[in-house]
């Protein structure tokens, strides 16, 4: 299995946001930069037969713009367990009984989680050496996936790199 992780796009300011945190949206430059990004992932000729997002606005919207440039918006779901609270072990078991059988799936959400998610299945305990930018994507391999070490580090590719592919 390729699982891939995805953080979501340049948001706005948290301090500045008046509404709820979940709320929060991409900013201009953070849609325009993830719309570029998108481009790049299908120069990768990554594809993903489902995306899970982050019901958080930021994160979905992420998910949207990624699923609209590779042509799967019916393969986008929502996965509670990929909000900044998220249980990494609920999302494990989602993962391994609703979607061992697929080849591919992008999951897209929000730091820490993220990397103590991708450090769970590395087996890594401080996961500060990943430098999980906004827009950074991840790809982890797994011939089978357990709650511990199970998966090989593919690559982690900056926004800017994803970009510099469109």
């Amino acid at each position: 299995m390729n699982l891939y992780f995805l953080r979501h796009g340049l948001a706005g300011n948290r301090e500045d946001w008046k509404g709820a945190d979940r709320e929060r949206p991409l900013t201009e430059e953070g849609v325009k930069k993830m719309k570029k990004a998108a481009k790049g992932l299908r120069e990768l000729d990554a594809h993903f037969d489902w995306i899970l997002t982050s019901p958080y606005r930021r994160a979905y919207d992420t998910a949207r713009l990624v699923a609209q440039a590779s042509g799967g918006l019916k393969n986008l779901r929502i996965s509670n367990s990929l909000a900044p609270d998220g249980d990494a072990t609920a999302l494990l078991r989602h993962l391994a009984r609703d979607f061992r059988a697929w080849e591919s799936i992008l999951l897209v959400g929000h730091e820490p989680a993220l990397s103590r998610f991708i450090g769970v299945l590395l087996g890594i305990q401080h996961t500060a050496a990943l430098d999980f930018k906004k827009g950074s994507l991840c790809k982890l391999t797994a011939p089978s996936l357990t709650y511990g070490p199970c998966a090989t580090l593919e690559w982690l590719l900056p926004s800017k790199i994803l970009r510099a592919l469109a």
